[in-house]
């Protein structure tokens, strides 16, 4: 009986251990915890999130929702319009629900060009 019980419950644990994300967050916390509090680590973590970012269409599982445009926005911060921009149109090429609100960006971050 116990030998059953013990095998049960390695199965149980096997198949909690073995649990798949619908998407790809790559580096996304530690990149923000660095951006938010250690500032003198800012853009090195910076420079592997976008690596991360840039090979996204080729990660399984796809990249989670956000992830392009949180480059975006951290690439405007540095003052980097263009590449804002074209992190902003791959969110909303990949995610059509962020259509409204990233079109509005995107038309007025080409309007300051």
């Amino acid at each position: 009986m116990n030998k059953l019980l013990l095998v049960a419950i390695a199965a149980l644990l096997a198949a909690c251990s073995a649990t798949q994300t619908l998407y790809s967050w790559g580096p996304y916390e530690e990149t923000l915890f660095i951006h938010y509090h250690e500032p003198g680590l800012r853009e090195d973590a910076l420079t592997k999130y976008i690596a991360f970012i840039d090979s996204g269409s080729v990660i399984e599982p796809k990249l989670a929702p956000g992830l392009y445009a949180e480059a975006g926005t951290f690439m405007l911060e540095r003052g980097d319009i263009e590449s804002a921009l074209k992190f902003y149109r791959l969110e909303y090429e990949a995610w059509p629900e962020s259509r409204p609100m990233l079109s509005a960006l995107i038309e007025n971050l080409e309007s300051s060009l």
